[in-house]
């Protein structure tokens, strides 16, 4: 079934296989080296020529193809996204003064200026890349960057995101290495300077996984109950106006040719009566015309039995990317009780998720901080706290606080101990 979804790209993307392509040189340096990664556009529209399934460049068009043409599909990344970049903050390890804190935050605020820019849309930042981030991450299963410092090498001047469908991941010896794929060309990337990460990947396959991956078949399902329920709605699914016409009776006289003449006269008159037939008209006929109502028996039934088996489809394709119906928009009559815990299962794997974007920002952070000669370390904490649940999580808090100290007035632990179990609070 994924073969034949892909073959119907294939045949719709023959119209044009020119692949259009733009390229932007970086213009600053790396750590060590030039920058050897650039900013590839890869039209990936469906004019352009695809390549064989079996290849990551492939799957990675495919998975945009259905991420752009599917609507359920277009939720779960929009809302993936959009729950993971949740704000952000630095926080400094371990005790430094009055001054380098202020330092620490001066040169952060500045880093966040300039580290991702566009100016089409005129904003960039962190936000900006961590929404990027984020959607190549669930929608091509991997996101690759590279860190491009000042020509004085003094400072961070900015990092740039790669296109995906530009970057190959081929094993060499007992490691792997990364190559950028552009104008026909393929330029072996600076790993020092470079930050790759797979959704979900494991030892035999570094390259990640798109949360797409395992549904597209559903979605192909899903899909093609739409469009029989759209043709089979238009062919029987509404009550229709069946007219029925007697023919009249041969006179004695008539001959066969003049009876056939009055006969289809006759029916094209009444043909015609009905094509004039508007909502605020009422027929008039002789008693050889009958006029009546066709369609299901079962209207209601047929239109139930087609709501649950796309429901099931549905509930399929969010049980594939993690995700509950009710948070794609889906209302399903999902009680408040089972809405709390789906929605603590999500935010469990949204923190999983984070730590790979929490990793970049601390290397970004603590690289710009050495060059600048501020010997301080900072690492990154996620905010995920929404307010619906905010009296639940202090009641919590303080049944937490309350056992810590019972816990010490009654010597069961140690200071140290309950302070670092404040500390995890």
């Amino acid at each position: 079934m994924i073969k034949d979804l892909w073959q119907q790209l294939q045949t719709r993307n023959r119209l044009n296989a020119n692949l259009k392509k733009s390229a932007k040189t970086a213009i600053t340096s790396g750590l060590k080296s030039k920058p050897r990664l650039r900013a590839t556009w890869l039209d990936i529209e469906p004019r352009q020529a695809v390549d064989s399934y079996e290849t990551d460049r492939a799957r990675r068009q495919l998975y945009r193809f259905l991420r752009d043409n599917v609507p359920v599909l277009n939720a779960v990344i929009w809302t993936w996204v959009r729950l993971c970049a949740a704000d952000y903050d630095f926080e400094i390890v371990g005790s430094v003064s009055p001054g380098e804190e202020k330092a620490v935050h001066q040169a952060l605020d500045n880093l966040d200026s300039r580290i991702f820019q566009n100016g089409l849309m005129k904003r960039g930042g962190i936000r900006e890349l961590l929404l990027q981030f984020f959607d190549s991450l669930f929608t091509d299963g991997a996101v690759c960057g590279e860190l491009q410092l000042t020509p004085s090498r003094s400072r961070i001047e900015r990092f740039q995101l790669a296109d995906m469908l530009s970057i190959s991941v081929e094993r060499e010896g007992d490691g792997y290495r990364l190559y950028q794929l552009a104008d026909e060309r393929k330029t072996l990337l600076n790993e020092q300077t470079l930050f790759y990460y797979g959704l979900s990947s494991q030892p035999a396959s570094v390259t990640g996984r798109s949360i797409l991956q395992s549904i597209p078949f559903v979605a192909r399902v899903e899909q093609t109950l739409i469009s029989d329920m759209h043709r089979s709605m238009r062919s029987s699914g509404y009550h229709r106006i069946h007219v029925q016409l007697a023919p009249p009776e041969r006179r004695a006289d008539e001959s066969e040719e003049d009876y056939f003449a009055r006969t289809n006269s006759y029916f094209d008159d009444t043909v015609e009566m009905m094509r004039d037939f508007g909502p605020d008209k009422n027929p008039v006929t002789w008693n050889d015309v009958k006029i009546e109502y066709i369609g299901p028996s079962a209207k209601t039934s047929a239109s139930s039995a087609w709501y649950l088996n796309h429901k099931a489809m549905i509930e399929d394709i969010c049980a594939g990317t993690n995700l509950a119906p009710f948070m794609l928009g889906y209302a399903y009559g999902t009680t408040h009780n089972w809405a709390e815990f789906k929605y603590e299962l999500v935010q469990r794997q949204v923190a999983t998720v984070q730590h790979a974007a929490a990793s970049l920002l601390d290397w970004l952070a603590n690289v710009e901080l050495a060059l600048l000669g501020i010997n301080v370390q900072v690492r990154t904490r996620f905010d995920n706290r929404i307010g619906i649940f905010l009296s639940d999580h202090a009641q919590a808090e303080k049944v937490m606080l309350d056992n810590i100290i019972t816990k010490l007035d009654n010597k069961l632990i140690t200071r140290d101990e309950a302070l670092r179990d404040l500390a995890r609070m």
